[in-house]
């Protein structure tokens, strides 16, 4: 594995507060001992921040975010929330063209569009359990 397909971010301590430097390959999620404290510190690598060339393959079932229920045309609301960095697949409801998605933010109402037939869909996340 050339150094091209290794990213280095800097994250820090939820125990000790001290920054330290983590060698990434790909997005996911991740837990690492702090080299300070050796507390386990959790964090997850989205796609935007994982190294270019890298291409993410699924390791295992993707789920389901949840049925979308319809609020006005064109505009369904997911009432399960996701997981920030998490992939969910979702199914669009008008044209039942297959899509994914990686929550990036939470407290929010994110929405995704239908590459086909432009229908909305909108969810929330919340933060990874620590």
């Amino acid at each position: 594995m050339s150094n091209s397909e290794i990213m280095v971010l800097k994250r820090q301590c939820d125990s000790c507060g001290k920054s330290f430097k983590v060698k990434v390959k790909n997005a996911g999620r991740y837990r690492v001992a702090c080299p300070h404290c050796k507390n386990m510190v959790r964090f997850v690598v989205t796609k935007d921040e994982a190294p270019a060339k890298m291409v993410i393959a699924p390791r295992f079932i993707v789920p389901e975010l949840g049925h979308p229920e319809k609020v006005k045309d064109k505009l369904y609301v997911i009432k399960k929330r996701g997981i920030v960095g998490h992939p969910y697949k979702v199914v669009c409801p008008d044209c039942n063209n297959e899509m994914s998605i990686i929550p990036p933010e939470a407290g929010k109402v994110l929405r995704t569009r239908c590459e086909k037939c432009g229908t909305i869909i909108a969810y929330k996340a919340v933060e990874p359990k620590e």
